[in-house]
C-alpha cells in the first residue's frame, strides 16, 4: 500500500477512519487481500481505542471477523501489524517534504498537536515497539527529527533544537487529556514570536539559522522510510 494518504479538511482526524477509507476504496477482489485489509483496519481501531499493551492478536482477529489462526496467515505477530498501521500514520503526520516554509510555522505545530491529540494511543504504540521493532522506530525517530528540523530552519531558527522540540511534540501523547490543550498551547505560545520574527528574516534575507557558527554544516536528518505494507 502506498503511504500517500492526505489529510481530510476537518479538525478531528481519527487515523483509523482515514486508513479504512483509503483501503476500502481500492476495491480489492482477492479474498486474501480483503482479509489482510480487514485486519489492518481492525488493528488500527483496536490500538486507537485500547492501546498497544491491551490488545492481542486474538482481539484484532475477532474484530476483523477472522480466527486467531487466520491472523497468523497474514502477519507474524502484533508488532508486525502495528508497524503496517503506524507506517502510513507517521507518513501522514510527518510528510517527508518537511514543514511548509511560510509564516504559519506555529499553525503547522498546532495541526501536528491536534493530530497527536486525536490519535494519542497510536502515538503511544511507538514506545513498546522500541523493543519489538527497533529498526522501524529508529526510522520514525529520524523522520520526526527531520520534520522538526525543517520547521526550525525554515523559520530561521537553530535546527539543533529539533531534538528538544520533537520530544516536546511527541510527549504530548502521554499528557493527561485535561492538560493536553494547555501543553500544546504553551509550546506554540513560547515559539510563536520567534517563529514569526525569524521566519520573516529568513525569507527577506535568506539568513542562516540563528546561533550557527561560521563554517558549521547544515544540520540534516534523513530517515529512510519505506511506504510499502
Amino acid at each position: 500500500m502506498s503511504a500517500t494518504l492526505s489529510l481530510p479538511d476537518r479538525g478531528d482526524l481519527r487515523f483509523s477512519d482515514l486508513l479504512a477509507a483509503r483501503l476500502l476504496r481500492s476495491g480489492v477482489r482477492r479474498k486474501g487481500r480483503r482479509r489482510k485489509i480487514a485486519l489492518r483496519i481492525a488493528a488500527a481501531r483496536q490500538f486507537e481505542q485500547f492501546g498497544y499493551d491491551q490488545v492481542g492478536a486474538a482481539d484484532i482477529a475477532t474484530a476483523a471477523g477472522l480466527s486467531r489462526a487466520g491472523f497468523y496467515v497474514y502477519f507474524r505477530d502484533k508488532a508486525h501489524i502495528a508497524v503496517s498501521v503506524l507506517r502510513p500514520f507517521v507518513a501522514v503526520v510527518f510528510p517527508m517534504g518537511g514543514a511548509p516554509s511560510n509564516t504559519a510555522a506555529t499553525a503547522n505545530l498546532e495541526q501536528l498537536y491536534g493530530l497527536i491529540n486525536d490519535n494519542r494511543r497510536l502515538v503511544q504504540c511507538l514506545e513498546p515497539l522500541r523493543a519489538e521493532a527497533p529498526r522501524f522506530v529508529q526510522e520514525v525517530d529520524a523522520r520526526i527529527l527531520c520534520w522538526h528540523g525543517h520547521l526550525l530552519r525554515d523559520a530561521g531558527l537553530d535546527a539543533r533544537l529539533a531534538g528538544l522540540l520533537s520530544a516536546m511534540s511527541i510527549g504530548l501523547a502521554w499528557r493527561p487529556a485535561a492538560k493536553q490543550d494547555w501543553g500544546a498551547g504553551r509550546v506554540t505560545e513560547l515559539l510563536s514570536p520567534l517563529l514569526s520574527e525569524n521566519g520573516d528574516c529568513a525569507r527577506r534575507r535568506r539568513c542562516p539559522p540563528a546561533n550557527r557558527e561560521k563554517g558549521q554544516a547544515d544540520v540534516s536528518w534523513r530517515g529512510r522510510f519505506s511506504a510499502h505494507s
